[in-house]
């Protein structure tokens, strides 16, 4: 499957391409002719650095960083020292360093461990103990985390004179697909959201997919179209059925969604977003991809918008099969597409320039 989102920014044409679990993320410059010897890196540049300045503070995230430490690992909550450094300190990449910590170290620290962000610092404590103390930090299913090996406080491992530095091989560690919300996410409490949250962290993600509560943002913009709630009621699917929903191969089917649900889930998206951005994480939105109501052709009847073919339904029952598509040629096209993103920014403010449908 692949996917493209657009946002212009700065004289720039962003595109990302999402294949498989891959993320590309193209930036085609425009209006103004580059010259040769102008590099990729340079081009991009403005985009990167106005998506830095979206992240948190550097205390916010130290203390993010902390706190990731006293739910994995409570009992050496004072053997840490994490702190926040530039990228010059790195080569202009982000990157994590872990020293001895030089100060008295009785019932404090014994290993301080620098990063660009609390993603970074949160990754270099996860290599610290796999590499250093033999621990082990995966998913419940595929062993889970085993941190027996972990020496006491005070007697933790010391690292070469010298430090380890360890540079992030590439920009973005992109992680999720927009069907995973429908596999697993969906029954997820805030609990088990900041689980997972902390995992990415320790992982070294650093660009998740944030898809959750998207239905309470679209039931708003397409209440401005004039779309009634009963016509949501049979456009968006049940919730364990959205992802499907969300990408137009059925409607309706296991719905509709309460009033509850819709308001639990946006509630729970602001948590989840407040928690990425404390940690250095840049979010991945949810966009328009052309889906829309069937009451929009009504509505809108010059509109370009197409009825597609049965995707997989009960005998192609009318219930639930089948969805419409707005010709992203069409002006109501980016009408919808403005409205949608400017509506997340009122909700969760400007918190991201890289969005995916």
């Amino acid at each position: 499957m692949a996917v493209a989102i657009i946002r212009i920014l700065n004289n720039s044409l962003t595109m990302k391409f999402i294949i498989g679990d891959v993320l590309i993320i193209i930036f085609i410059l425009f209006i103004t002719r580059l010259p040769q010897s102008f590099s990729t890196t340079e081009a991009i540049q403005p985009s990167l650095t106005r998506l830095d300045s979206k992240r948190s503070s550097p205390s916010v995230q130290e203390s993010a960083a902390k706190a990731v430490l006293g739910r994995f690992l409570p009992t050496h909550l004072h053997s840490f020292h994490f702190k926040i450094v530039s990228k010059d300190v790195c080569g202009g990449q982000g990157c994590f360093l872990i020293e001895n910590y030089d100060g008295p170290t009785e019932n404090g620290p014994e290993i301080l461990i620098k990063g660009t962000t609390a993603v970074e610092i949160a990754s270099g404590l996860h290599w610290y103990i796999k590499y250093f103390c033999g621990a082990h930090v995966s998913w419940d299913k595929t062993g889970g985390v085993q941190l027996a090996s972990v020496p006491k406080p005070g007697s933790l491992p010391l690292v070469k004179d010298s430090g380890v530095l360890i540079q992030r091989p590439v920009p973005w560690n992109y992680y999720q697909n927009v069907v995973t919300s429908s596999y697993s996410y969906v029954w997820w409490d805030w609990e088990r959201w900041e689980k997972e949250i902390d995992w990415m962290a320790l992982q070294g993600i650093n660009l998740p997919l944030a898809f959750s509560g998207q239905e309470a943002i679209w039931q708003k913009v397409f209440m401005g179209f004039n779309i009634s709630m009963e016509d949501l009621n049979d456009f968006f699917g049940g919730p364990a059925f959205l992802a499907w929903a969300r990408m137009g191969n059925l409607h309706t089917w296991g719905g509709p969604l309460s009033k509850n649900w819709l308001k639990q889930q946006l509630v729970l998206q602001k948590k989840i977003l407040s928690r990425m951005l404390e940690l250095g994480m840049t979010p991945v939105l949810p966009s328009f991809s052309g889906n829309v109501p069937a009451a929009l052709k009504t509505i809108f009847p010059t509109a370009n918008i197409t009825r597609l073919g049965d995707w997989n339904t009960v005998d192609s029952d009318p219930r639930w099969c089948c969805t419409y598509l707005l010709n992203p040629s069409d002006p109501l096209f980016v009408e919808i597409g403005e409205a949608f993103i400017k509506m997340q920014i009122k909700e969760y403010g400007d918190v991201t320039d890289i969005y995916n449908w």
